[in-house]
């Protein structure tokens, strides 16, 4: 179900969140480690608490918490994710 976010969310360690043509969002980690695929792009990027990361490319880009749950903020765009996200405290 696509939703807007702006408010801080908790990933489960492996779980991913799809984002759909967002060129141009930021996605913020707040907490943990974020793994960031992009359609059409060869090289993956992996972001930790502090760092954050503009999609450049439209398609579908998947945002995964690593070995550790994980607290990300996408700026207002549609996402769609494959469970309800439970928002960070």
């Amino acid at each position: 179900m696509p939703s807007q976010l702006d408010m801080p969310v908790y990933l489960n360690a492996r779980q991913l969140l799809r984002v759909e043509e967002g060129a141009g969002l930021e996605v913020k980690c707040l907490q943990g480690e974020l793994w960031i695929t992009q359609e059409g792009e060869q090289q993956d990027r992996v972001i930790s608490g502090g760092e954050s990361l503009v999609l450049d490319r439209d398609g579908l880009s998947v945002v995964t918490a690593l070995d550790e749950p994980a607290v990300l903020i996408v700026q207002p765009g549609r996402v769609d994710a494959e469970q309800p996200l439970r928002l960070a405290a």
